[in-house]
């Protein structure tokens, strides 16, 4: 799969541009602030609905402007090519369309997949919980839209049963049988989307481990060990989707009293965690910066291969001024997913940090104050 054409309008700094880019290697060189990374963060946010830095909608379209408009044209090996637009405004809600008719988000997702490297992926190492969180939804919605929605019915039920449980404790504590039989209605939500949404974060943890684990191996010449492990905030939640159902159910109501004391959901997958360990030892706490950016390659190199194993085909390659922070080893690694048939997009300073044999297929182009020219 690959971009065969993107269109731009009153995106971040960019006024308007048409590109046509090449089909293996473009490289996005220039100086910094300039809309190197507002070029990687469009094609992310058709991929998966999400800017690429958090932020609002508002803070994705041009100052001055009152809308802004992202589409691509997507070839795909193994479907029918896909037109996908985002259109943001400051007045209304994002409107996403595929072939030009109108969809929910959710739905719209996994049109295309992208793999994109960037100094905020090191979060996901050694940030909070809740980046591991959104990295996990982000990977997980662009391979099942049936997990977007899933998480979408979640949030959605979440934020009711918050609101139930702070009226209560604000009404203090007082619980009638109709407000019981409230709670136990918004319940049975939770547990129905709750458990489709643990399930498919461990099948998706199972089956990013082995490729991660294999990946740092060759990235640390075999001296370190990674591994992955889901943790779940519903005790001993494993197994069918209908056994991981009761086991939150009954974590719910063995937690009732206090969450109606706390005024808030205690239970649930918004509470779950990804376990990354170096040597046995979680590598938020204790690796060095340079171990911590190999898990994160590696992790990204894992991604690369699941999605060639479940697409049948290679995701777009998104590499955010990475190159000049990573030795030879990792640099050619890294380099090494964009030879392998992927659509690339590489942004750098300049294109001193690549090899010859790089820059002798790579299309080069040069951005200045959200103008691209091509350079070779």
């Amino acid at each position: 799969m690959y971009l065969t054409e993107l269109s731009l309008c009153n995106f971040r700094n960019y006024e308007r541009l048409h590109l046509e880019p090449d089909a293996g290697l473009n490289l996005i060189t220039g100086e910094n602030a300039q809309g190197k990374t507002n070029l990687l963060e469009a094609i992310y946010l058709l991929a998966t609905g999400r800017a690429l830095r958090a932020g609002k909608d508002d803070e994705l379209i041009r100052w001055n402007a009152e809308e802004a408009t992202v589409q691509a044209h997507i070839y795909r090996e193994q479907s029918l090519d896909v037109r996908v637009q985002v259109i943001l405004s400051r007045a209304q809600p994002r409107v996403v369309k595929v072939d030009g008719q109108t969809y929910r988000a959710a739905t719209a997702l996994g049109q295309f997949n992208v793999v994109v490297f960037s100094a905020i992926d090191l979060e996901v190492v050694r940030g909070q919980p809740a980046d591991r969180r959104r990295y996990l939804d982000v990977e997980i919605s662009m391979l099942s839209p049936a997990y977007a929605r899933a998480l979408m019915g979640y949030r959605r039920a979440l934020e009711q049963r918050n609101r139930l449980l702070k009226g209560i404790r604000e009404g203090g504590g007082t619980v009638t049988p109709s407000i019981i039989d409230l709670l136990e209605a918004w319940d049975e939500q939770l547990v129905r989307y709750g458990s489709g949404v643990i399930v498919a974060r461990e099948r998706f943890i199972c089956a990013l481990r082995p490729l991660a684990c294999a990946a740092h191996a060759e990235l640390s010449e075999g001296r370190e060990q990674l591994d992955i492990r889901y943790a779940p905030a519903i005790e001993e939640a494993q197994g069918e989707r209908e056994q991981v159902a009761e086991r939150f159910r009954q974590q719910l109501r063995k937690m009732r009293e206090e969450e109606i004391r706390r005024g808030t959901t205690l239970a649930g997958p918004q509470r779950d965690d990804l376990l990354l360990l170096v040597d046995g030892k979680e590598a938020r706490t204790y690796a060095s910066q340079g171990q911590q950016r190999t898990v994160m390659l590696s992790l990204k190199q894992a991604e690369f291969e699941l999605t060639l194993q479940e697409r049948q085909e290679p995701p777009v390659v998104l590499l955010d001024d990475v190159m000049s922070d990573l030795d030879d080893l990792r640099r050619s690694q890294l380099l090494r997913m964009t030879l392998r048939g992927a659509q690339a997009f590489i942004t750098a300073t300049s294109a001193e940090a690549f090899p010859r044999q790089i820059l002798a297929v790579a299309r080069t182009y040069r951005v200045q104050n959200g103008r691209l020219e091509v350079v070779q």
